[in-house]
């Protein structure tokens, strides 16, 4: 079986088991999320991402059309290199600040742009060559997306992603990564 194929799988049976346990009332989950995507060229790498995110409860800012919230992303990536056939795994969590118009206001429809750093903790420390040093690694990112469907139900959205041990070691080669997401929210 592929990478991409056990990746789906994963996703979906993930997916599965979220579905009972948001009907039996369980809200810590909110929302699922896939991405995919690759670095800058520079180790010729591939990722996979699944991701489910908790909501903060309050927002900031919230006046008009437009309001700065925030939910944790909580992440499980795998990502290869087709320079050495390398590969890791990334488990990470992430605070997420996020500026964006309220669906509700704007016929279902809301862009977004969002900034987050977060702790990563990886199962090799090498990947295409570059020297990562340390499993633990922080990862930064930038992102612009919408929000669409009923209450903004499905989103679409391009991250950029910096993946570091933020000199903590001796090398930091980092990754720099192009992402898109696709999530879903269930509320």
């Amino acid at each position: 079986m592929t990478t991409p194929a056990r990746v789906l799988l994963v996703s979906l049976l993930f997916g599965a088991l979220l579905g009972p346990a948001q009907a039996a009332g369980n809200r810590w989950v909110d929302s699922i999320s896939l991405s995919a995507g690759t670095d800058n060229n520079s180790i010729d790498a591939s990722v996979f991402r699944l991701g489910i995110q908790n909501r903060w409860n309050r927002t900031l800012f919230n006046g008009g059309a437009w309001f700065v919230a925030g939910y944790w992303d909580l992440s499980l990536a795998y990502m290869e290199s087709d320079v050495d056939n390398s590969n890791l795994y990334d488990v990470g969590v992430t605070p997420v600040l996020r500026l964006q118009r309220d669906a509700d206001l704007s016929s279902g429809v809301s862009p977004f742009s969002e900034i987050g750093i977060g702790a990563h903790l990886l199962s090799e420390t090498t990947l295409g060559g570059h020297d990562l040093d340390s499993a633990l690694q922080f990862a930064s990112h930038v992102g612009v997306g919408l929000g669409f469907g009923g209450k903004g139900r499905y989103e679409l959205a391009y991250r950029f992603q910096h993946l570091s041990n933020a000199d903590i070691g001796d090398d930091n080669d980092g990754v720099d990564l192009h992402l898109l997401k696709f999530a879903y929210n269930f509320e």
